[in-house]
């Protein structure tokens, strides 16, 4: 199943989360095969947040996708997962090693 984290965009996803709040009840069920990840979540909270707060909670998707438009965003996104022991051949696409 695939989960879209994103205030705006709408994709063919199996689930949305328009809010941090939506994103971590339903990273909760972690059966997420892909998680995309927009930064800038219209609130104080961002993507890179939600991130952190996965990674703590030790959900770990298989493939990680950013969607983020904020280049700052996301080479904060693209540190971390680095850090968790994610690859990418094209900064947008990152699966697990």
């Amino acid at each position: 199943m695939w989960l879209l984290i994103d205030d705006e965009r709408d994709l063919n996803c199996d689930a949305i989360a328009r809010t941090p709040e939506a994103a971590r009840v339903l990273l909760k069920c972690d059966c997420w095969e892909c998680v995309i990840f927009d930064h800038d979540l219209g609130c104080a909270k961002t993507g890179y947040d939600i991130l952190m707060w996965m990674f703590e909670s030790k959900v770990y998707p298989r493939r990680i996708q950013l969607v983020t438009s904020n280049p700052v965003g996301r080479d904060r996104m693209s540190a971390v997962l680095k850090e968790n022991h994610y690859s990418s051949k094209d900064g947008y696409n990152y699966f697990k090693d």
